[in-house]
């Protein structure tokens, strides 16, 4: 059964919203009575910003970004404004100089209100006070970092960057504490070569993080390529040429280093095999000796790291055996006629080498030393003539003559 002491109570009640709502519209559109209103949050938005950077000046700073207005008018033209319609300019092409400057504000209402119909109440808050700097520009290079690791027999090379260069733009004296832009990729193993965008780290000469208030770049990201080459070692050899009585079958080579470590081109197959020293005449190498050669690498081929320049080529003739022998069977060519030879020494020492059975056993009548006299100088002078020598008969099997520079001293006599 319903109850009518309720059904009164939610009657009235519903009865005094709806009065309550009717006097409320016939006051605002009847009446329309003078009232204020605060619009917090109103944006602020900068302009003149192009004429102070004519005059190498920058906004670094504001006292605040948006403001609240206290504003006065009727009840119904303040209800129509909010931050959204109400536009405020601060122009600052009028500043010629650095520091603090307070200036007001520029505003806009709808252009459906009244010219008269809102006034501000408190002209202060249209007041902002900016910070104003000297402008500069700076162009700062930028460094790539690979922090990853290169899987085995790889090496990372040069790291580079595109752009190679920054531009920044901003207060004087933060630019001078920026000196290179940091750009790093990786954080893993890599076998081939990594291109990766980055974003750049403004970094101080100290290698640490600079500050970048109020500067702006040219770009925030740059691109960083870490080449990936293959690290190959290759042995370090020479070419023994036979003569003397000794071959690379009775000398022991010794080398060091004995390898190079070299970074192959994009053609892996192109590396050679070993890496040359050059050539050694065993038959102008008298005994055990040491030679320092240069290490040169084949067009295309790069070092890897720092590494001698050169190479220690040690030889030990521990297979054979040397002696030295006086020979005085001396042949004499081409003779000037009617003059005889008078020798400064009655024989030449002449060194072989071979097999030390040999060698012992060898004669000096086994060896022939021949000397050409064809342009020899008629006159008792002292003159010096190269001496061709050789092993004659069998004893050439297992031996040889060590050295090519053999002479011999004489003067020509006159018969």
């Amino acid at each position: 059964m319903t109850n009518p002491k309720k059904n009164r109570k939610i009657f009235n009640i519903i009865l005094a919203v709806v009065l309550a709502v009717g006097v409320w519209l016939y006051v605002i559109n009847v009446e329309n009575p003078t009232s204020t209103a605060t619009i917090r949050d109103i944006p602020v938005t900068i302009v003149g910003e192009d004429t102070l950077a004519e005059r190498d000046l920058m906004i670094t700073g504001q006292s605040q970004e948006s403001v609240s207005l206290k504003l006065s008018g009727r009840k119904k033209t303040l209800m129509k404004l909010s931050k959204k319609n109400i536009t405020l300019k601060l122009d600052v092409s009028s500043i010629t100089s650095e520091g603090e400057h307070t200036l007001s504000c520029e505003y806009t209402f709808p252009n459906n209100l009244g010219a008269d119909s809102v006034s501000i109440s408190d002209w202060d808050d249209l007041r902002i006070t900016v910070t104003v700097e000297q402008q500069g520009t700076k162009e700062v290079p930028v460094r790539g970092e690979f922090i990853g690791t290169e899987a085995e027999n790889c090496l990372a090379g040069t790291v580079t960057t595109e752009p190679a260069t920054i531009q920044l733009t901003g207060p004087t004296e933060t630019l001078a504490g920026i000196s290179y832009a940091l750009a790093t990729v990786g954080g893993k193993e890599i076998s081939d070569t990594l291109v990766e965008s980055s974003d750049v780290v403004f970094m101080g000469a100290d290698g640490t993080p600079a500050s970048r208030r109020n500067v702006t770049a040219s770009t925030e990201t740059v691109e960083v390529t870490v080449p990936v080459r293959q690290v190959v070692s290759l042995p370090l050899t020479v070419e023994l040429t036979p003569g003397g009585g000794a071959d690379e079958t009775s000398v022991t080579v010794s080398i060091s280093p004995k390898n190079v470590t070299v970074v192959a081109g994009e053609d892996k197959e192109d590396l050679p095999e070993s890496i040359s020293l050059g050539t050694i005449d065993l038959g102008t190498v008298l005994g055990e000796t040491t030679f320092s050669l240069p290490i040169q690498l084949p067009e295309g081929v790069t070092a890897w790291g720092r590494q001698s320049k050169q190479a220690t080529v040690h030889l030990t003739f521990d297979q054979v055996s040397t002696r030295q022998l006086l020979v005085e069977n001396i042949t004499y060519e081409n003779i000037p006629p009617g003059y005889t030879v008078q020798p400064v020494r009655l024989g030449i020492y002449v060194w072989v080498r071979g097999q030390k059975d040999l060698v012992d056993g060898l004669d000096a009548g086994s060896i022939q030393v021949t000397v050409d006299l064809s342009g020899a100088s008629l006159g008792d002078e002292l003159q010096r003539f190269a001496a061709q020598v050789s092993l004659t008969g069998e004893q050439q099997e297992g031996l040889g003559i060590l050295g090519t520079h053999y002479s011999t001293a004489l003067r020509l006599a006159p018969q």
